[in-house]
């Protein structure tokens, strides 16, 4: 009896990108986790200034709450909100980053972000 492990291993695309022929790896749900780690850590760093600018906000509008306002600012990171961030150049170059780390570690986030831009 011989077992399929045909679902366990990552699909590879050959592409060429400026001349060079390029190893792109299927993503995996760890890669996904990472883009998701990237845009929380993203945020928290914004979100200091952001919740001086909310709170400015609304001391000139006078009849809002700057309470209720923060609680936007500390909602987890949505679905919706990652399926427009790979919509994005610099999420479609972090999600070329993360395939082609695979086949060349060398390569950085600026790396893939430029072979995008091609």
């Amino acid at each position: 009896m011989s077992i399929n492990l045909e679902g366990f291993i990552r699909r590879k695309t050959e592409v060429t990108l400026g001349g060079k022929e390029w190893t792109f790896t299927e993503l995996s749900l760890s890669d996904f986790a990472q883009l998701r780690a990237k845009m929380v850590k993203e945020r928290k760093e914004h979100l200091a200034e952001r919740r001086k600018q909310l709170i400015e906000e609304a001391k000139g509008i006078g009849n809002i709450d700057p309470l209720k306002l923060l609680e936007h600012l500390d909602k987890p990171v949505t679905d919706e909100e990652m399926d427009a961030e790979m919509e994005t150049v610099g999420g479609c170059g972090y999600m070329a980053y993360l395939s082609l780390k695979y086949a060349y570690p060398e390569v950085t986030e600026e790396d893939a972000l430029k072979m995008v831009s091609i």
